[in-house]
């Protein structure tokens, strides 16, 4: 048996969008951090189910580490010879 101290209450969509038409600009910017911060960690969750699954050592991780920073380090300092 679960227990909640928080009320249920069933809203349609446009029920919603019509509560949240009638907040402030202040709550209405909360209402999109709190759904923005879901969908980040939705996203989160996403990436850590895929690269849960990839098996890669220390070793190779620094590998590909070290060659990401040498491609970015020679592309700027091309950029920056073009000056």
């Amino acid at each position: 048996m679960s227990f909640t101290n928080k009320p249920s209450i069933s809203l349609s969509l446009d029920q919603v969008m019509d509560i949240v038409d009638q907040l402030s600009p202040a709550d209405t910017l909360k209402v999109a951090n709190r759904i923005k911060k879901k969908n980040k960690d939705a996203d989160l969750d996403d990436l850590i189910a895929i690269f849960s699954k990839v098996k890669m050592s220390e070793k190779e991780v620094t590998a590909i580490v070290e060659e990401v920073r040498a491609e970015r380090y020679a592309r700027e300092k091309a950029r920056h010879a073009r000056r």
